[in-house]
């Protein structure tokens, strides 16, 4: 009898570690997919440096998200997956909000403001986002803010006031360039938080494949007409500013860090809860800062560092459950 048992323990205890390898193996799949992910998003912010250079930013988004929209679309159809129409007023008006908010309004302001200010200084401020999104979550959403998410919003300000800062002091020239690139960027890091809030109240009836071709085509949309509106001689720019080094760069922007990594992103996701892969979006941060100073030459100062540790910080602590005893 108590050879059976040990069988049978013994049995249990091969399941138990099977599943627990299985259920490993699930989460690192999706955590790995979502750092080849966030490390390529990482790289759009000195990428995008070099198409401005030859382009505007209506111009240039509006390429990267024609190019990417086409690109997912190839893509989606090459593996048989199915693009939903939305069938209400509610859902288009979804997709409508998501597409301005994460593709309209966001990319135009981050490449404008990249303009005046250090790529790794913009992937710094952008990475204020996530706490937007607790603010925001709150306010629109209702959702509740414990003590540790109020201590983790502290630091995210006390951050973000140190990055908007012309020096290594806390003032501010309001007139600088220098000021008007952060104060467009902060603006675009909003958006994506505006952006975030509108998918998770409108994604409940359309798949994220779809979700993310309709929004791109969308934005697309309303990027070109901007450039029409904004920037002069769109068409003719397209070709008389244009280089390899920023088609390259447009290229390597739509097709790999929008259509391929969205896709990636989303099936991470179908790996993983959100939760689980939340902590990888830190590494875009110190992705374009590195690949700020050691290629485009970039000068890292005190209050971008200590900004951005006190930031990443604040979204780490935003995404904890408990610490220090604190819930």
């Amino acid at each position: 009898m108590s050879l059976i048992n040990a069988k049978l323990e013994s049995s249990n205890d091969t399941k138990k570690s099977e599943l627990k390898e299985k259920t490993y193996f699930s989460f690192s799949v999706g955590f790995t997919l979502a750092i080849i992910a966030n490390v390529l998003w990482g790289t759009t912010f000195l990428a995008s440096k070099y198409t401005l250079q030859a382009w505007g930013p209506f111009t240039s988004a509006s390429l990267r998200f024609g190019i990417a929209t086409v690109g997912l679309f190839l893509v989606l159809k090459l593996l048989s997956k199915k693009i939903d129409t939305p069938q209400d007023k509610q859902q288009w008006f979804g997709l409508l909000l998501i597409a301005t908010s994460a593709f309209g309004v966001l990319y135009p302001m981050q490449l404008a403001g990249l303009k005046y200010i250090p790529s790794s200084l913009s992937a710094a401020i952008m990475l204020t986002s996530p706490l937007a999104v607790l603010v925001l979550g709150r306010i629109i959403l209702s959702e509740k803010l414990s003590t540790l998410k109020y201590i983790a919003l502290s630091f995210g300000i006390v951050g973000g006031a140190i990055l908007i800062s012309t020096t290594s002091g806390l003032t501010l020239d309001f007139n600088s360039d220098f000021a008007f690139g952060t104060f467009l960027t902060l603006a675009s890091s909003l958006s994506l938080a505006v952006s975030i809030i509108a998918t998770r109240k409108f994604s409940k009836n359309i798949s994220s494949a779809s979700l993310t071709f309709w929004s791109m085509a969308i934005g697309f949309f309303e990027l070109t007409i901007a450039a029409f509106i904004f920037e002069e001689n769109v068409l003719a720019s397209i070709n008389q500013n244009s280089n390899l080094i920023a088609w390259l760069s447009m290229l390597f922007l739509a097709l790999v860090c929008s259509a391929f990594c969205f896709f990636v992103w989303n099936h991470a996701l179908s790996k993983a809860s959100p939760q689980e892969i939340a902590s990888s979006m830190h590494i875009k941060t110190p992705t374009a800062v590195l690949l700020g100073v050691f290629i485009a030459n970039e000068q890292l100062t005190i209050p971008v560092i200590a900004g951005a540790v006190l930031v990443m910080f604040g979204v780490w602590l935003s995404q904890q459950k408990t610490v220090w005893g604190l819930k």
